[in-house]
């Protein structure tokens, strides 16, 4: 009988869309290990390709130098701790784990921000004694000659205690220099992982990894397939697919294959293709002459909760939908739970993503279902005030209409959204106790996850594909459908748009996209019916400009969320004493399932804070926690897995413009710093009144307070000047995973870039259906909002494509 397992060779589908049906031709692969070619995508993403470091040796040596100043070796320092990996983790130094060298290739290759190139000249001139002299003052001197030494010949004390002055400096680029070189040394310390796929620091502070189940899971699923015999019925290869690399990997059009099979794959889809013959091979594809010209009913640019949504509307009513996503697809058994890969495959920029003066760090999904695929699972319709607010104010009847109640309705529906929790995480259980004990309101988050679901690493993929992301969702419809392909690893460069005759608006026909094949760049064109752009607040607006609209609020009003922290720390010693149970851990859980709205004004302006937890695994733990010396860090690390972390998150007024994801300017009003400060100082007193032994904010001072030996009067103190910091100086670290407003909708095109429908004022069958149509911020997370309002103007585009398939 013949071998249909999946790991055969010889014929081979590919992964590239074909539906599965005994009849279809197939490709043949010769010796192929098929098994290994389906899965080649995913693989390559999980192991990182290291990256080239360009720097000098004067640099390098001055890098060097920095990342040991955070992190020394500290082996004097004693630890009563007969566990060895503590000892080693004390013992170790940044360089010793090649910390620098990874710092310098991050650097060269990837990170992209305005200010890199004055790092590196600040690295050169931290390697020469007048460039110490300029940026260390006295801290430079010396009673020997030379008398002045450049940064790299100075003792620890003395380059720790500089280090020190540059986080609290009165001048702004000193403390940008401080929060550049802690982030970067402390993320890349924490998040590197040798050939086991271990970091030299986990054990000691109490962190497992991936999540031990999932990796038992993945193990036993690839020796059950080893062990299959051939023969296996359609349905069962086709499942055991499905479970072995995601239930999208029937519509998934890779474009690392030679142009005629990739044609030929989209062909089957149901896509006219014409494959343009250069006639020099040496020459470059462009916009004139790309490789592929694809026709479609609808291009959906981006995947996530409004592009998956879109897509999935439009396919299952029957029309072609072609999705580009920039992003690559980990599907779940090619996930790699561990927080430095998937920063550098899921997000955007790698996770390296600042506002121009690094006052907010921001993390956005950039992947095969945006981000759904990462973020924290929280399901919160849209709020009825910011409903009334954009209906009264804006003009925007959409929002108190029976349209979008039923969108909201139907998305929650499709995700399976509930409340119910069976075992609360650490984190949220000890939100949830602070805030009864001080009386404070405290509710269940709706979820896209089953009340099971208790798993903290949802930032990093889902597992087990029960948290219900657009992609196993709305894209499982597309592919269902027969009507749509997913092209993932293609970026769009431009909407394509012509003049009618009789019209003074231009009318969208497609989109071109550049992708990566075998080491050079090449284009292709789609041409549609209509263009739906879907990148998130902060790529969108970059892609409408670079396409030629000019409408002027394209990239301004942008918000952000801003999210301020505070801790608490919680032993797990005595035992008799423990709460939260010694077995939860900061790291595990569900990672948002309570909510306080004790600040968050509703009921009066709708523009305060709410207050919810994160997820934090040590990477990110790590550059959000104060650093005052090598020892205090390692110490405060040493508590990780017992830390709790509670957030205020601000709907913010204040707003910033982006021309292109490294290219962000924000500041929050100062009404939104306020609500943030009220909101840290209840955080304080949430996480006293549940029972933390200490507690403390980020700030660079570093302050602590433990609270079991403290006086009311001076818990008070503590309180109040802990929560009365200013949050804009960059002392101390502001955060964001929410953007919007970017492209904002609205009644007119003088204040708005979309119409209520979600289409562009400036060009005909161009929309845009992604968080940058909101008109303000809006309070609460926002993916119900996004896949509500996507929903809503996928009924308009339908109509639209009705009238047009009917001419």
């Amino acid at each position: 009988m013949e071998d249909r397992s999946i790991g055969r060779k010889g014929s081979f589908r590919l992964g590239l869309g074909m539906d599965g049906k005994k009849d279809h031709s197939v490709v043949e692969l010769g010796s192929i290990d098929t098994q290994r070619l389906l899965l080649s995508n995913g693989e390559r993403e999980k192991k990182l390709q290291p990256l080239t470091n360009s720097l000098s040796p004067r640099q390098m040596k001055s890098l060097t130098a920095l990342c040991d100043t955070i992190l020394p070796s500290v082996a004097d320092h004693f630890v009563d701790s007969s566990d060895e990996s503590v000892t080693k983790f004390y013992q170790i130094s940044a360089s010793m784990t090649g910390t620098p060298e990874r710092f310098g290739g991050m650097i060269s290759e990837r990170l992209k921000h305005p200010l890199t190139g004055l790092l590196k000249f600040v690295l050169w001139l931290l390697s020469t004694w007048y460039g110490t002299l300029i940026f260390c003052g006295i801290g430079c001197l010396s009673t020997q000659f030379p008398f002045i030494h450049a940064y790299p010949h100075l003792s620890l004390q003395k380059r720790q205690k500089i280090m020190r002055s540059w986080s609290l400096s009165y001048l702004r680029h000193f403390r940008m220099l401080f929060r550049t070189i802690k982030l970067l040394t402390l993320l890349i310390f924490f998040t590197q992982i040798d050939e086991s796929e271990d970091n030299v620091a986990w054990k000691a502070i109490g962190y497992c990894g991936p999540d031990p189940e999932f990796k038992a899971q993945l193990k036993n699923h690839f020796l059950d397939g080893t062990s299959k015999g051939g023969g296996q019925e359609d349905k069962e290869e086709d499942e055991d697919a499905e479970e072995m690399i995601g239930p999208l990997y029937k519509g998934l059009v890779h474009l690392n294959y030679p142009q005629d099979i990739t044609a030929d794959a989209l062909r089957r889809f149901g896509f006219p293709v014409s494959v343009i013959r250069r006639k020099h091979k040496a020459a470059a594809a462009n916009l004139s002459c790309p490789s592929l010209v694809i026709q479609c009913d609808a291009v959906v640019v981006g995947s996530g909760s409004g592009g998956g949504v879109i897509a999935g509307v439009l396919a299952k009513a029957g029309y072609k939908v072609l999705v580009l996503e920039k992003g690559g697809y980990s599907a779940k058994n090619n996930l790699s739970l561990l927080e430095g890969p998937t920063m550098d495959q899921m997000y955007l920029n790698g996770g390296l993503v600042a506002s121009d003066d690094m006052g907010v760090f921001i993390l956005s999904g950039s992947t095969v279902g945006g981000g759904s695929a990462i973020n924290w699972s929280a399901c919160i319709k849209t709020p009825q005030h910011v409903c009334k607010e954009w209906c009264d104010k804006h003009g925007l009847e959409l929002f108190e209409s029976e349209l979008y109640r039923e969108a909201l309705d139907a998305v929650c529906g499709k995700m399976g959204v509930q409340s119910e929790i069976e075992d609360e995480g650490f984190n949220n259980a000890i939100l949830r106790k602070g805030c009864q004990e001080m009386g404070y309101p405290v509710n269940n988050i709706p979820r896209n996850s089953p009340s099971n679901h208790y798993c903290g690493w949802c930032c990093m993929g889902c597992k087990d594909g029960r948290k219900k992301g657009t992609s196993e969702t709305w894209l499982v419809d597309l592919v269902k459908s027969g009507n749509g392909a997913i092209l993932p690893g293609c970026e769009a460069i431009k909407v394509l748009h012509k003049k009618k005759e009789g019209k003074d608006r231009k009318i969208a026909r497609g989109v071109a996209f550049e992708f990566e094949y075998k080491g050079t760049k090449d284009v292709c064109v789609v041409e549609s019916k209509v263009t739906i752009v879907a990148c998130g607040a902060l790529s969108t607006p970059a892609l409408l400009k670079r396409s030629g609209l000019r409408n002027q609020n394209i990239g301004k009003n942008l918000h952000l969320h801003p999210v301020v922290m505070a801790w608490g720390y919680f032993p797990d010693a005595p035992e008799s004493e423990v709460w939260p149970e010694a077995y939860k851990k900061s790291y595990e859980g569900g990672i948002m399932t309570a909510m306080s709205t004790v600040v968050a004004e509703f009921e009066q302006s709708g523009y305060g804070a709410v207050i919810q937890t994160p997820s934090l695994h040590p990477g990110m733990f790590s550059i959000v926690t104060p650093w005052t010396s090598g020892i205090d860090i390692r110490d405060r690390m040493r508590k990780f897995s017992r830390t709790a972390h509670i957030f205020a998150l601000a709907r913010d007024q204040g707003s910033g413009t982006v021309k292109a994801p490294d290219r962000i300017s924000y500041k929050p009003a100062d009404v939104d710093e306020e609500n943030l400060k009220k909101g840290i100082e209840k955080v304080l007193r949430i996480l006293a009144a549940a029972g933390a032994e200490e507690i403390g904010t980020h700030h660079n001072k570093g302050r602590t307070l433990n609270v079991k030996q403290v006086s009311y009067h001076e818990f008070e103190k503590f309180v109040k000047e802990e929560s009365s910091r200013s949050l804009t100086d960059l002392t101390t670290p502001l955060c964001s995973a929410h953007q919007m407003g970017s492209c904002r909708m609205g009644s007119n095109p003088k204040q708005s870039v979309v119409n209520p429908t979600g289409e562009t004022w400036e060009v005909e069958g161009l929309y845009v259906a992604d968080a940058s149509v909101f008109p303000t911020a809006l309070g609460v997370n926002p993916m119900v909002t996004v896949q509500a309002i996507a929903y809503c103007t996928a009924q308009s585009v339908v109509e639209v494509l009705k009238r047009k398939r009917s001419k």
